[in-house]
């Protein structure tokens, strides 16, 4: 037998003197999937069960025998003010309004309350508590500026600062109820971050992943929600959903940028309502599962271009983490290249090779538009065709220079206009006077000899040409041809 955590993780206390409206206040709440309620009918008590603790949002009825809404209100605030406190009243005075907001209450609603009412302050109330807690979160792990469970970040391999300084964040924001957005390109490790964030949040289900892009709705829907009995054709049995296998766990959906646009809507009401139906089914099920996004395109552009819900984006990056691209995180080299010659050492059952320093800056001459997932395949397959004790740089030479041809071969099949020429995220700007092609030609050896720390043989396969061109380029510039390559 499993036993469903309540949501959310403190409870919600309603306080009325009328039972009736107790009752069907605290049913309208979990129907919503607000399960974590309690009701209270004296006033009396309230405060004791402050003192007890675990009270995250307090309801309060302003008219009631013994103590009055408003007194709790007053002593609440000053003694618990990390409480979140909503106040319903049947009397419409604008002045007792202003005073109960004045006294710290979050909201003011008046009876007869519609059950929608009730259930959007609450969740307002309940929003209000958990920003709260994780500002204050965030305040201590920026003082402590240490990181408290570096264990679960050990699959990602990195000594880079931004990666440091983004764990951190990622470690105040994991036990929120928050969706999460991770953003980067592709092979920077989303799916590796996406399960750090399902450790750190010690949430007790399972951690779900499912890649949405090309999928279309009815299947999206079906693969989400499940489905009853006789839904479809085919349908010949009940089939559980991903929400449902993710039950107190996380839901990681990648590649959200590509969802279809009612796709996007269901998706929508999902968030905003923490409820879904099955398909074929008239029964309301609460979702209790923690949702992760990744994508590698620019949801901020989609969204300006129409291709993305505006209301969507935003639910999506309450919290927003960008994974950098290898290139900004060159000092990671050496780690990553250690750590993949030893594993695909490893999987081809070969002694773990010496490596030179040469294979560092040969590494970052390139681009790696694949990123880390690209250069591990890449030195895996560079560890399986070796056959010396130092790992041989002819191969990891050739197989560069295969992929930097590929990448201007796609380039030239595009257009380009203006002064401007995009590649891989360098831009070259070209001035109003061009300049001669000898010192376009110097200027670029330069660049590629300061890239590869003045190794002429690597600058030359960065630029196509040959160690002896270089040389005789520098010499004719003036320049001193060094001893390095």
């Amino acid at each position: 037998m499993t036993t469903q955590t309540l949501y959310p993780p403190f409870t919600i206390v309603l306080v009325d003197d009328e039972e009736a409206f107790l009752h069907s206040a605290a049913y309208a709440l979990r129907r919503e999937g607000l399960t974590n309620v309690e009701t209270l009918s004296d006033s009396r008590r309230v405060m004791a069960r402050l003192a007890e603790g675990g009270c995250g949002v307090l309801v309060l009825d302003m008219t009631m025998p013994y103590i009055s809404g408003r007194d709790i209100l007053e002593e609440a605030s000053r003694d618990y003010p990390d409480v979140s406190v909503c106040m319903i009243t049947a009397v419409n005075d604008v002045q007792s309004a202003v005073e109960c907001v004045k006294l710290g209450a979050k909201d003011y609603i008046l009876k007869p309350l519609q059950q929608e009412q009730l259930v959007t302050s609450v969740k307002r109330a309940i929003e209000s508590r958990i920003l709260r807690e994780e500002t204050a979160a965030l305040k201590g792990y920026i003082l402590d500026n240490v990181l408290k469970n570096p264990e679960a970040f050990a699959p990602i391999v990195t000594n880079n600062t931004a990666m440091q300084n983004l764990f951190k964040y990622v470690e105040a924001v994991a036990g929120t109820e928050l969706p999460l957005l991770i953003t980067g390109e592709t092979g920077t490790g989303k799916e590796l971050l996406a399960r750090a964030i399902h450790t750190l949040s010690r949430r007790m289900g399972n951690l779900v992943c499912v890649n949405v892009a090309g999928i279309d709705d009815a299947v999206l829907s079906d693969s989400l929600f499940g489905h009853v009995r006789g839904a479809f054709t085919g349908a010949d049995r009940f089939r559980k959903g991903l929400i449902e296998e993710a039950a107190n766990g996380t839901l990681f959906l990648d590649e959200i940028g590509d969802l279809r646009p009612e796709s996007q809507i269901k998706l929508l009401r999902l968030l905003q309502d923490g409820s879904f139906r099955p398909v074929g089914s008239d029964v309301q099920q609460s979702c209790s599962a923690r949702f992760v996004f990744a994508t590698h395109r620019d949801l901020k552009a989609m969204m300006h271009a129409g291709q993305f819900r505006a209301d969507l984006y935003y639910r999506l990056q309450a919290h927003e983490v960008r994974l950098p691209p290898l290139r900004e995180r060159p000092e990671d080299f050496r780690l990553l290249a250690l750590t993949f010659v030893a594993e695909g050492s490893e999987a081809v059952h070969r002694p773990v090779p010496s490596l030179n320093a040469e294979l560092y800056t040969l590494l970052s001459t390139y681009s790696w538009p694949g990123n880390v997932r690209e250069l591990r395949g890449v030195l895996f397959d560079a560890v399986s065709r070796n056959t010396t004790e130092t790992l041989s740089l002819k191969y990891l030479k050739e197989k560069l220079r295969e992929l930097r041809g590929n990448i201007s071969a796609s380039d030239a099949g595009a257009t380009t206009t203006g002064v401007n020429a995009e590649h891989h995220g360098q831009k070259v700007i070209f001035p109003s006077t061009l300049p001669m092609a000898d010192a376009v030609e110097i200027a670029l050896i330069r660049e590629a000899l300061r890239r590869t720390n003045g190794n002429k043989s690597q600058a030359a396969d960065l630029v196509g040409l040959t160690r002896a061109t270089i040389i005789k380029r520098l010499k004719e510039s003036g320049s001193s041809d060094g001893t390095a390559g």
